[in-house]
């Protein structure tokens, strides 16, 4: 992306960019951290093309990552916590990472997980008999805190236990003295590797560029009217695109950045309060949770927008927030078109209800003849990541959009006498539930692989908290006494929050259309009766 941190830093080097609760960081300051961090990945051995991975909160040392990998020539590929073990294993296979960046709350997860693709390594070499062994695991760099990057350590995944962390050998010392020049990348080079999965449940990710995000950023600056006097609270994970963009848009608007690490409600109600903040992020839950907490009374005008987004916020939550007197901003977009396409300003929000607004400027939206929305533009990734370490980059094998340039994003709409944009719903069985994306096939497959379950198959209900829910119908395997309470266990293990079931229902068997396949209305239908929680059902 533009590197609006050594731009901030060469045009106004003494105002504040990062706001961590603290002394902060000035943009001086953060220019100087995200280039110490660059040359310490240079001397562990990243490339150009290649990927880093992070696990890490909101905080300042995932900001300064997200610039001070470009300028080492790789893409950052950020990866959520949160996630089962298996989730953050099946990332790791798909974005490969050279090196993965944790911070200091994270490193006994960091550990865990590659110590997962070490053992799974040297299965595989003992299977090969003699074959070509796979590409080595990843090094773990640990970020210090404060991220001065004069303390990034590396080991290799199974010494964690036994070792807190040692210098870096010099055997992959590779950078030169301190001021030579970084690899840096161009205008198109893939900057950022965010996972997502497609309708078939295949993990993947979308390969954003540095002109994706530049375009996202104008565009988004321009609609919601930002400039360098405001703040932006970084309430999301960087890896959700709605986190990364966020800090990039409000970066190179010459905006602060406000950073609290995970986000909690009640450090967003203190930010409101005390006015140090003029806009925010929230995904419809969040802003519902936000509202039930309470509000201060009446908001401070220092809050002029509040960016609803991830997934359809229902109208009467909207109704909810602008009579508490919030500045309520809606959006429609993706991650394959680095966040935004369609975004409605508070205005427009109160003046007509239910839309997101219009295109934004460089994005065009056309509805297809079955309803669903196509999207183009400069914000728009052009493939997803091919899984694998390219030498030459990593957009190219996996193009992610037509023939003429339009991508077709699975959803529905319609585009009314303004050209304001109306979303309908989804062509795809993807449950969106508190604005996490999630694969009903990702689901059956942890449920197939439990002992018990002969098969299962997932919806998504309406849930007036998640805006969807995921139900599961599981059908045990015979003679197996099945119990909810174990296949909850069972997912536990290996599901993230936002994929774990809120309806589990036993059945004898699955309803099925004519052709044989899961009549997933019917399932849904069925699902929906039982409730929040189930028993056998014939």
């Amino acid at each position: 992306m533009r590197d609006a941190v050594a731009e901030g830093a060469r045009v106004h080097p003494a105002r504040l960019a990062l706001d961590d609760g603290g002394a902060g960081y000035s943009w001086r300051d953060l220019d100087a951290a995200a280039d110490r961090l660059a040359r310490r990945l240079a001397e562990l051995g990243v490339r150009a093309g290649e990927a880093v991975g992070m696990l890490a909160a909101t905080g300042p040392e995932a900001v300064m990552a997200m610039y001070a990998v470009p300028r080492a020539g790789a893409a950052l590929a950020p990866l959520n916590p949160t996630l089962a073990r298996r989730e953050l294993r099946d990332s790791l296979a798909v974005v490969r990472p050279a090196v993965v960046l944790c911070d200091a709350a994270h490193v006994e997860v960091a550990r865990r997980v590659l110590g997962d693709e070490v053992a799974e390594n040297e299965v595989a070499e003992n299977e090969a008999a003699g074959k070509e062994a796979g590409k080595a695991p990843p090094r773990l760099a640990v970020l210090a805190a404060g991220v001065s990057a004069r303390e990034v350590r590396v080991f290799a995944p199974g010494e964690g236990a036994r070792s807190p962390g040692r210098s870096v050998p010099a055997g992959i010392r590779r950078a030169a003295a301190s001021g030579a020049p970084l690899a840096g990348v161009g205008p198109d080079a893939v900057v950022a590797l965010l996972r997502t999965s497609g309708t078939g449940g295949e993990a993947r990710a979308v390969a954003l560029t540095r002109r994706n995000f530049d375009a996202s950023a104008r565009a988004v600056g321009r609609r919601l009217d930002l400039h360098p006097d405001d703040a932006w609270y970084a309430s999301l994970s960087l890896a959700h695109i709605g986190g990364m963009a966020l800090v990039h848009r409000a970066l190179a608007a010459g905006s602060r950045v406000v950073v609290r690490g995970a986000y909690r409600r009640e450090v967003l109600v203190e930010l409101i309060e005390a006015g140090r903040i003029t806009h925010v992020s929230l995904v419809p839950t969040m802003l519902g949770r936000l509202l039930d907490a309470g509000l201060p009374r009446p908001i401070p005008a220092s809050l002029r927008c509040v960016l609803v987004g991830g997934t359809g916020a229902p109208p009467p939550l909207v109704e909810r927030a602008l009579a508490a007197g919030l500045p309520v901003a809606l959006t429609y977009g993706m991650t394959e078109a680095c966040s935004q396409v369609a975004s409605a300003p508070p205005a427009l929000v109160r003046a007509k209800p239910g839309t997101a607004g219009p295109p934004l400027d460089g994005a065009e939206l056309r509805i297809a003849p079955d309803g669903e929305i196509e999207v183009c533009g400069e914000m728009v990734a052009r493939a997803y990541h091919p899984g694998d370490r390219a030498e030459a980059g990593v957009v190219g094998e996996k193009p992610m959009t037509g023939r003429d340039g339009w991508y077709c994003t699975g959803d529905l709409g319609r585009l009314d006498s303004d050209c304001h944009l109306c979303v309908a719903g989804r062509k795809s069985h993807r449950i969106v539930s508190g604005g996490v994306n999630v694969e009903p096939a990702e689901v059956e497959r942890v449920f197939a692989a439990h002992p018990g379950v002969a098969e299962a198959a997932v919806v998504g209900l309406p849930d007036p908290e998640w805006g969807e829910r995921v139900a599961a119908g599981v059908v045990p395997a015979r003679g197996c006494d099945l119990r909810v309470d174990a296949l909850l266990a069972h997912c536990r293990e290996g599901l993230g929050p936002a994929a774990r079931p809120g309806t589990l229902v036993v059945l004898d068997a699955l309803p099925r259309n004519p052709n044989g396949k899961v009549d997933r209305a019917r399932l849904a239908a069925l699902l929906q009766g039982s409730g929040r929680s189930g028993d056998v059902v014939a």
